[in-house]
Protein backbone atom coordinates (compact mmCIF):
# COMPACT_ATOMS: atom_id res chain seq x y z
CA UNK A 1 0.00 0.00 0.00
CA UNK A 2 0.87 3.59 -0.37
CA UNK A 3 -2.30 5.40 0.40
CA UNK A 4 -1.89 9.29 -1.71
CA UNK A 5 -3.19 12.49 -0.14
CA UNK A 6 -5.73 14.18 -0.24
CA UNK A 7 -4.09 17.14 -2.37
CA UNK A 8 -6.16 19.98 -0.27
CA UNK A 9 -5.04 18.38 3.35
CA UNK A 10 -2.04 17.87 5.57
CA UNK A 11 -0.28 14.69 4.94
CA UNK A 12 0.86 14.07 8.46
CA UNK A 13 2.99 10.33 10.06
CA UNK A 14 3.25 9.39 13.04
CA UNK A 15 6.61 8.11 14.47
CA UNK A 16 6.32 5.73 17.93
CA UNK A 17 3.06 3.79 18.60
CA UNK A 18 2.73 4.14 22.36
CA UNK A 19 2.15 7.25 23.06
CA UNK A 20 1.69 7.93 19.25
CA UNK A 21 -1.86 6.38 19.33
CA UNK A 22 -3.18 9.25 21.01
CA UNK A 23 -1.75 11.95 17.99
CA UNK A 24 -3.75 8.97 15.27
CA UNK A 25 -6.80 9.59 16.96
CA UNK A 26 -6.04 13.37 17.41
CA UNK A 27 -5.03 12.71 13.60
CA UNK A 28 -8.07 11.29 12.41
CA UNK A 29 -10.47 14.19 13.78
CA UNK A 30 -8.43 17.18 12.75
CA UNK A 31 -9.93 18.94 9.92
CA UNK A 32 -7.72 19.65 6.88
CA UNK A 33 -5.44 16.66 7.85
CA UNK A 34 -5.13 13.45 6.41
CA UNK A 35 -3.01 10.05 8.32
CA UNK A 36 -0.95 8.56 5.66
CA UNK A 37 1.77 6.65 7.54
CA UNK A 38 2.86 4.99 10.69
CA UNK A 39 6.48 4.23 11.64
CA UNK A 40 7.73 2.21 14.71
CA UNK A 41 10.80 -0.02 15.27
CA UNK A 42 8.48 -2.60 16.18
CA UNK A 43 7.11 -4.23 12.63
CA UNK A 44 4.42 -5.57 14.53
CA UNK A 45 3.50 -3.13 15.66
CA UNK A 46 3.61 -0.61 12.93
CA UNK A 47 1.96 -2.90 10.31
CA UNK A 48 -1.41 -3.51 13.23
CA UNK A 49 -1.51 -0.26 13.34
CA UNK A 50 -1.21 0.63 9.85
CA UNK A 51 -3.61 -1.97 8.99
CA UNK A 52 -6.11 -0.71 11.23
CA UNK A 53 -5.97 2.88 9.79
CA UNK A 54 -5.63 1.63 6.32
CA UNK A 55 -2.07 3.42 6.20
CA UNK A 56 1.64 2.73 5.46
CA UNK A 57 3.71 1.40 8.00
CA UNK A 58 7.64 1.71 8.22
CA UNK A 59 10.19 0.76 10.37
CA UNK A 60 12.61 3.06 9.14
CA UNK A 61 12.17 6.56 9.58
CA UNK A 62 14.65 7.65 6.85
CA UNK A 63 12.52 5.54 4.20
CA UNK A 64 9.19 7.33 5.31
CA UNK A 65 11.29 10.62 4.91
CA UNK A 66 11.63 10.26 0.88
CA UNK A 67 7.77 10.51 0.43
CA UNK A 68 7.32 13.81 -1.02
CA UNK A 69 3.13 13.55 0.31
CA UNK A 70 3.88 14.32 4.28
CA UNK A 71 4.13 17.37 4.94
CA UNK A 72 3.83 16.67 8.99
CA UNK A 73 6.25 14.22 11.22
CA UNK A 74 4.38 13.73 14.68
CA UNK A 75 7.73 12.23 16.73
CA UNK A 76 6.36 10.27 19.76
CA UNK A 77 9.39 8.05 20.39
CA UNK A 78 11.70 8.34 23.71
CA UNK A 79 12.33 11.50 24.52
CA UNK A 80 16.45 11.20 24.05
CA UNK A 81 15.76 10.23 20.53
CA UNK A 82 13.67 13.52 19.61
CA UNK A 83 16.74 15.61 17.85
CA UNK A 84 18.30 12.58 16.04
CA UNK A 85 14.71 12.31 14.46
CA UNK A 86 13.85 16.57 14.03
CA UNK A 87 17.12 16.88 11.90
CA UNK A 88 16.18 14.22 9.86
CA UNK A 89 12.73 15.40 9.53
CA UNK A 90 14.25 19.03 9.05
CA UNK A 91 16.47 18.04 6.29
CA UNK A 92 13.33 16.37 4.12
CA UNK A 93 11.69 19.51 4.30
CA UNK A 94 8.81 18.49 6.26
CA UNK A 95 7.42 20.30 9.52
CA UNK A 96 7.38 18.47 13.33
CA UNK A 97 5.49 18.58 16.52
CA UNK A 98 6.94 16.71 19.10
CA UNK A 99 6.09 15.09 22.57
CA UNK A 100 7.51 16.50 25.84
CA UNK A 101 10.52 17.00 26.66
CA UNK A 102 11.56 18.21 23.05
CA UNK A 103 14.18 16.30 24.14
CA UNK A 104 16.80 15.87 27.33
CA UNK A 105 19.73 18.13 27.20
CA UNK A 106 19.57 22.17 26.26
CA UNK A 107 22.48 21.71 23.29
CA UNK A 108 20.55 19.18 21.69
CA UNK A 109 17.07 21.14 21.78
CA UNK A 110 19.07 24.35 20.19
CA UNK A 111 20.13 22.11 17.02
CA UNK A 112 16.89 20.99 16.74
CA UNK A 113 15.47 24.59 16.74
CA UNK A 114 17.98 26.07 14.02
CA UNK A 115 17.62 23.63 11.97
CA UNK A 116 13.61 24.35 11.45
CA UNK A 117 14.22 28.10 11.95
CA UNK A 118 16.92 27.57 9.24
CA UNK A 119 14.43 26.20 6.85
CA UNK A 120 11.66 28.17 7.50
CA UNK A 121 9.74 25.49 8.82
CA UNK A 122 7.43 24.66 11.54
CA UNK A 123 8.00 22.87 15.15
CA UNK A 124 5.71 22.05 17.37
CA UNK A 125 5.93 20.74 21.03
CA UNK A 126 2.94 19.15 23.20
CA UNK A 127 2.25 20.91 26.33
CA UNK A 128 -1.90 20.32 25.80
CA UNK A 129 -2.49 21.90 29.35
CA UNK A 130 -1.41 24.72 28.49
CA UNK A 131 -4.99 25.06 26.54
CA UNK A 132 -7.57 23.60 29.42
CA UNK A 133 -9.67 26.73 29.73
CA UNK A 134 -9.46 26.92 33.55
CA UNK A 135 -5.67 27.20 33.15
CA UNK A 136 -5.81 29.90 30.16
CA UNK A 137 -8.20 31.69 32.82
CA UNK A 138 -5.83 31.52 35.38
CA UNK A 139 -2.90 32.55 32.89
CA UNK A 140 -5.17 35.69 31.96
CA UNK A 141 -5.87 36.66 35.44
CA UNK A 142 -2.03 36.65 36.28
CA UNK A 143 -0.61 38.24 32.92
CA UNK A 144 -3.66 40.88 33.58
CA UNK A 145 -1.63 42.13 36.43
CA UNK A 146 -5.14 41.14 38.60
CA UNK A 147 -2.69 39.61 41.89
CA UNK A 148 -0.69 42.62 41.34
CA UNK A 149 2.83 42.56 42.59
CA UNK A 150 3.54 38.20 42.06
CA UNK A 151 4.85 36.78 45.40
CA UNK A 152 5.02 33.03 45.61
CA UNK A 153 4.33 29.93 43.33
CA UNK A 154 4.15 26.65 44.56
CA UNK A 155 4.33 23.52 41.89
CA UNK A 156 3.28 20.15 43.59
CA UNK A 157 3.26 17.04 41.41
CA UNK A 158 2.62 13.89 43.80
CA UNK A 159 2.18 10.53 41.32
CA UNK A 160 2.48 7.01 41.75
CA UNK A 161 3.67 4.43 39.43
CA UNK A 162 4.47 1.26 40.00
CA UNK A 163 7.78 -1.08 38.84
CA UNK A 164 6.01 -2.16 36.00
CA UNK A 165 5.48 1.12 34.39
CA UNK A 166 9.11 1.77 34.21
CA UNK A 167 9.76 -1.76 32.68
CA UNK A 168 7.52 -1.34 29.63
CA UNK A 169 7.82 -0.40 26.29
CA UNK A 170 11.69 -1.92 26.36
CA UNK A 171 12.12 0.18 30.37
CA UNK A 172 13.40 3.46 28.63
CA UNK A 173 11.49 5.38 31.55
CA UNK A 174 13.69 6.27 34.31
CA UNK A 175 17.19 6.12 32.41
CA UNK A 176 19.11 8.95 31.54
CA UNK A 177 20.32 8.09 27.89
CA UNK A 178 16.64 8.06 26.71
CA UNK A 179 14.58 9.73 29.34
CA UNK A 180 16.64 12.20 30.51
CA UNK A 181 15.64 11.61 33.79
CA UNK A 182 13.16 10.91 36.21
CA UNK A 183 10.09 12.08 37.93
CA UNK A 184 11.03 16.04 36.92
CA UNK A 185 11.79 15.52 33.30
CA UNK A 186 8.96 13.06 32.44
CA UNK A 187 5.89 13.65 34.86
CA UNK A 188 6.42 16.59 36.56
CA UNK A 189 7.34 19.02 33.07
CA UNK A 190 3.93 19.47 32.47
CA UNK A 191 3.19 21.48 35.73
CA UNK A 192 6.47 23.21 35.62
CA UNK A 193 5.61 24.60 32.42
CA UNK A 194 2.57 25.91 33.92
CA UNK A 195 4.89 27.20 36.62
CA UNK A 196 7.08 29.35 34.37
CA UNK A 197 4.66 30.29 31.88
CA UNK A 198 2.40 31.93 34.82
CA UNK A 199 5.11 33.45 36.69
CA UNK A 200 8.06 34.33 33.74
CA UNK A 201 11.77 33.65 33.78
CA UNK A 202 13.40 31.20 36.66
CA UNK A 203 16.21 32.90 37.72
CA UNK A 204 18.07 30.04 39.94
CA UNK A 205 17.34 26.66 41.57
CA UNK A 206 18.39 24.87 44.50
CA UNK A 207 17.61 21.15 43.89
CA UNK A 208 17.72 17.90 45.65
CA UNK A 209 16.73 14.35 43.92
CA UNK A 210 16.47 10.99 45.07
CA UNK A 211 15.32 7.35 44.52
CA UNK A 212 13.08 6.77 47.15
CA UNK A 213 10.78 3.57 45.77
CA UNK A 214 11.80 2.81 42.67
CA UNK A 215 14.86 0.78 41.16
CA UNK A 216 15.66 3.29 38.35
CA UNK A 217 18.98 5.54 36.93
CA UNK A 218 17.61 8.37 37.78
CA UNK A 219 15.01 10.41 40.61
CA UNK A 220 11.89 8.97 41.37
CA UNK A 221 11.35 12.48 44.01
CA UNK A 222 12.93 15.95 43.18
CA UNK A 223 12.40 19.06 44.68
CA UNK A 224 13.74 22.52 44.32
CA UNK A 225 13.50 25.97 45.81
CA UNK A 226 13.15 28.77 42.75
CA UNK A 227 13.73 32.19 42.91
CA UNK A 228 11.93 34.17 39.61
CA UNK A 229 13.20 37.55 37.55
CA UNK A 230 10.15 38.89 39.08
CA UNK A 231 11.70 38.47 42.65
CA UNK A 232 8.89 36.11 43.46
CA UNK A 233 9.90 32.92 44.88
CA UNK A 234 8.48 29.30 43.96
CA UNK A 235 9.09 25.62 45.11
CA UNK A 236 8.42 22.41 42.96
CA UNK A 237 8.24 19.24 44.29
CA UNK A 238 7.90 15.87 41.84
CA UNK A 239 7.40 12.35 42.92
CA UNK A 240 6.38 9.24 41.36
CA UNK A 241 6.53 7.25 44.97
CA UNK A 242 3.62 8.87 46.75
CA UNK A 243 0.99 5.94 46.83
CA UNK A 244 -1.61 6.11 45.82
CA UNK A 245 -1.15 9.47 43.75
CA UNK A 246 -2.92 13.09 44.91
CA UNK A 247 -2.46 14.29 41.45
CA UNK A 248 -0.95 17.94 40.74
CA UNK A 249 -1.44 21.20 41.94
CA UNK A 250 -0.33 24.76 41.50
CA UNK A 251 -0.66 27.75 43.70
CA UNK A 252 0.38 31.47 42.62
CA UNK A 253 -0.06 34.55 45.20
CA UNK A 254 0.58 38.03 44.62
CA UNK A 255 -0.16 40.87 46.83
CA UNK A 256 -3.68 41.24 45.88
CA UNK A 257 -5.14 37.67 46.16
CA UNK A 258 -3.95 33.85 45.27
CA UNK A 259 -5.21 31.39 43.06
CA UNK A 260 -5.03 27.64 43.00
CA UNK A 261 -5.67 24.48 41.21
CA UNK A 262 -6.08 21.40 41.46
CA UNK A 263 -5.40 19.10 38.54
CA UNK A 264 -5.53 21.75 36.22
CA UNK A 265 -9.19 22.66 37.85
CA UNK A 266 -9.32 25.90 39.41
CA UNK A 267 -9.76 25.45 43.38
CA UNK A 268 -9.44 28.38 44.88
CA UNK A 269 -9.94 31.87 44.15
CA UNK A 270 -9.38 34.55 45.96
CA UNK A 271 -8.59 37.57 44.56
CA UNK A 272 -9.37 41.60 46.93
CA UNK A 273 -12.45 43.20 46.16
CA UNK A 274 -15.65 43.88 47.41
CA UNK A 275 -16.98 41.43 44.75
CA UNK A 276 -14.22 38.70 46.19
CA UNK A 277 -16.50 35.92 47.61
CA UNK A 278 -19.26 36.53 44.71
CA UNK A 279 -16.33 36.09 41.90
CA UNK A 280 -14.74 33.24 43.82
CA UNK A 281 -18.54 31.59 43.92
CA UNK A 282 -18.74 32.39 39.89
CA UNK A 283 -15.36 30.94 38.95
CA UNK A 284 -15.17 27.85 41.26
CA UNK A 285 -19.02 27.06 39.97
CA UNK A 286 -18.44 28.12 36.76
CA UNK A 287 -18.45 24.52 34.72
CA UNK A 288 -17.01 25.94 31.64
CA UNK A 289 -13.88 26.71 32.93
CA UNK A 290 -13.02 23.55 34.82
CA UNK A 291 -14.27 20.95 31.65
CA UNK A 292 -11.60 18.65 31.17
CA UNK A 293 -11.50 19.51 27.20
CA UNK A 294 -9.63 17.04 25.31
CA UNK A 295 -6.68 19.71 24.48
CA UNK A 296 -4.63 17.30 22.41
CA UNK A 297 -6.81 17.32 19.70
CA UNK A 298 -7.20 20.91 19.97
CA UNK A 299 -2.63 21.55 19.86
CA UNK A 300 -2.70 19.08 17.07
CA UNK A 301 -5.61 20.30 15.14
CA UNK A 302 -3.44 24.17 15.60
CA UNK A 303 -0.42 22.63 14.33
CA UNK A 304 -2.48 21.20 11.11
CA UNK A 305 -3.82 24.64 10.66
CA UNK A 306 -0.18 25.79 11.42
CA UNK A 307 1.17 24.36 8.31
CA UNK A 308 -1.86 24.99 6.21
CA UNK A 309 -1.92 28.44 6.79
CA UNK A 310 2.64 28.47 7.25
CA UNK A 311 1.85 29.94 11.01
CA UNK A 312 3.98 29.30 14.03
CA UNK A 313 2.23 26.63 16.07
CA UNK A 314 0.56 27.84 19.34
CA UNK A 315 3.01 26.24 21.55
CA UNK A 316 6.46 26.40 19.50
CA UNK A 317 9.55 24.27 19.81
CA UNK A 318 11.43 27.00 21.48
CA UNK A 319 8.11 27.29 24.23
CA UNK A 320 9.64 23.41 24.95
CA UNK A 321 13.43 24.63 25.56
CA UNK A 322 12.17 26.62 28.83
CA UNK A 323 10.86 24.14 31.23
CA UNK A 324 13.38 21.68 30.35
CA UNK A 325 16.02 24.33 31.38
CA UNK A 326 14.39 24.22 34.84
CA UNK A 327 14.56 20.97 35.35
CA UNK A 328 18.62 20.55 34.21
CA UNK A 329 19.07 23.29 36.43
CA UNK A 330 17.57 21.24 39.39
CA UNK A 331 19.70 17.95 38.53
CA UNK A 332 22.78 20.44 38.39
CA UNK A 333 21.79 22.31 41.52
CA UNK A 334 21.72 18.39 42.96
CA UNK A 335 24.65 16.93 41.87
CA UNK A 336 26.47 19.73 43.38
CA UNK A 337 24.54 20.98 46.35
CA UNK A 338 24.80 24.47 45.15
CA UNK A 339 22.23 27.20 43.94
CA UNK A 340 22.39 27.54 40.05
CA UNK A 341 21.73 30.28 38.31
CA UNK A 342 19.62 30.61 34.77
CA UNK A 343 19.13 34.55 34.38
Amino acid sequence: MNKKRNQASVGAAVVGLGRGQTHIHALLRAEGAELLAVCDKNKETAERSAAQHGVDAYTDLSELLQRDDIDLVHVCTPSGLHTDMLLQIAESGKHAITEKPLDITLDRIDRALAAFEQRKLQLGCIFQIRLMPAVRHMKQAVESGRLGKLVLANAHIELYRTKEYYEQNGGWRGTWAWDGGGSLMNQAIHTIDLLQWMMGPVQSVIGHTQVSTHQIETEDTGVALLKFANGACGTIAGTTSAYPGFGTSLDIFGENGGIGMRNNQISTWKIHGDNMVAEEADVIGNAELNVTSDTTNIQIQDMVDAVRYNRPPLITGKEGRDAVEIVLAIYESARKSKEVWLC
